[in-house]
């Protein structure tokens, strides 16, 4: 088989093909670890309700009536993901050597990404109730998403899996709660993408990741559990959308001696990057132009500098596509996130947010670098870019320069925050016959033993000099 040809029957459909659906139920269970077998007997009697890429290209089309009205019996779709501490309790003989998925997330959270919340007071993977089984229900039918959540949440806790977080997240028309278009753009995937160009081993373990490389799989892995699967993060990040608001058009009436005419509407995009219809924004774009055809077809050739879209917007910290960086190469995620919560207009003292998903085949070198390397940073996509002032952390004062009519203008976040981290957890999405194989018996011999005793210890080293640091 060339390392091209993509198992779709075995690969979770959320991680290549998306679901999109309207609705998603996100349930996360804490175990009983005096019931490992109990828990992995579950889990194996679950694989074949584990929904594939196949069943997705499959159903995509016949899910999408049930959406406009269509009387048709309501499909309803599942990924299943281990929690990284909890993988190695049902699984010894996995041991990925990354240091980031083997850390978790809640060691790695306050320094790789900068979510300095209390552990103790996160909704969801909290330090007493940690997430070691993430299920996503979707569907375009709410019933038949919380039915079928109710259904594996019972079966679950009959095998010491008990149920300490439940969310329903809904679509708000492709919207994220700050008003602006989401998911718009994602790395297309060779081998699955009609024009991929970036490869399926970044996202899928046991595929290229460069033409030839022959497929990538990080050793500690003697029993091939990780092929077909993905490490999904998990992050759910509560959005303050009337603070937000409220900043922007603060500091737009305070720029009004130096930046006549700019209105709040216009520093929120100038900021995302995108208009909320997600048009590029530009400091000379003063409205929001609407959709645009091959809203994706552009790149910051012709704004090496940042004087039409800011170097520090939180889509050239993401993907600075061909403008300034100092890497070759800016990984890049499959990012599946949705809202949840009310829209403020209805619920305005409601909790609302993103519960971000992403997936990717090195949580350190994808998620982390991405975010501490350059959300985080001011220092890139260029040494005066600034900081991500919609989502970056940072333990100073976040400014950002713009480029205005009359000249640059900096604009100082006040040491305020429109998005908090409230929890998450860094965890593996088997393929479907990994997850059927769960209950094998651990392979025979010594020597991964030894590899995993050396790769905990080398993991220990680098989380030691990362704290001292």
């Amino acid at each position: 088989m060339s390392a091209i040809d993509l198992e779709f029957n075995e690969i979770q459909g959320n991680i290549l093909g998306g679901f999109n659906t309207n609705v998603e139920v996100l349930i996360g269970l804490t175990a009983d670890r005096s019931r490992t077998s109990d828990a992995a007997r579950w889990l194996v009697d679950l694989a074949p309700d584990v929904t594939s890429v196949a069943d997705v290209q499959e159903q995509r089309n016949a899910i999408k009536p049930l959406a406009r009205g269509g009387r048709q019996l309501p499909i309803t779709w599942l990924c299943v993901s281990v929690g990284s501490e909890y993988l190695g309790i049902l699984r010894e003989d996995i041991f990925v050597r990354d240091e980031a998925f083997m850390g978790g997330f809640r060691k790695r959270a306050p320094t790789a990404l900068g979510d300095r919340t209390d552990p103790n007071s996160w909704v969801v993977g909290s330090t007493g109730a940690p997430l070691d089984v993430f299920l996503i229900v979707a569907s375009n039918d709410e019933p038949a998403a919380q039915q079928w959540a109710d259904q594996l949440i019972a079966s679950a806790a009959a095998k010491g899996l008990r149920p300490t977080y439940r969310e329903t997240a809904r679509r708000i028309d492709d919207l994220e709660h700050f008003g602006f278009r989401d998911g718009i753009s994602q790395p297309a995937v060779r081998g699955f993408d009609a024009k991929g160009d970036v490869g399926p081993g970044y996202f899928v373990f046991g595929y290229e990741r460069d033409p030839g490389d022959g497929g990538y799989t990080p050793s500690g892995d003697p029993s091939n559990f990780l092929r077909n699967g993905s490490f999904l993060v998990f992050r759910r990040l509560s959005q303050d959308v009337r603070a937000f608001r409220d900043f922007c058009a603060s500091k737009a009436a305070s720029l009004v001696g130096d930046w006549p005419g700019l209105t709040g509407q216009h520093l929120e995009a100038l900021l995302v990057g995108r208009w909320p219809s997600g048009a590029l924004a530009s400091s000379s774009i003063f409205s929001d132009p609407g959709r645009q055809p091959n809203e994706n077809a552009f790149n910051f050739l012709d704004d090496m500098a940042g004087r039409n879209c800011p170097l520090g917007a939180h889509i050239r910290k993401v993907n600075p596509r061909d403008g300034p960086r100092d890497e070759v190469n800016v990984p890049r995620l499959l990012r599946r996130g949705i809202p949840f919560g009310p829209v403020v207009e209805e619920k305005p003292g409601a909790d609302r947010g993103l519960a971000f998903i992403s997936f990717q085949t090195s949580i350190k070198d994808q998620l982390e670098f991405l975010t501490g390397k350059w959300m985080n940073s001011r220092l890139r996509p260029g040494p005066d870019a600034g900081h991500d002032l919609l989502v970056g952390r940072s333990t100073t004062t976040r400014s950002l320069r713009i480029s205005g009519p009359q000249g640059p203008v900096q604009v100082s976040d006040d040491g305020l925050q429109w998005i908090v981290p409230t929890g998450g957890g860094y965890l593996f999405a088997p393929g479907r016959s990994a997850l059927r194989r769960m209950l094998d018996p651990l392979p025979a011999g010594v020597s991964w033993r030894l590899q995993k005793a050396v790769s905990l210890a080398v993991n220990g080293l680098f989380e030691m000099l990362a704290i001292e640091r």
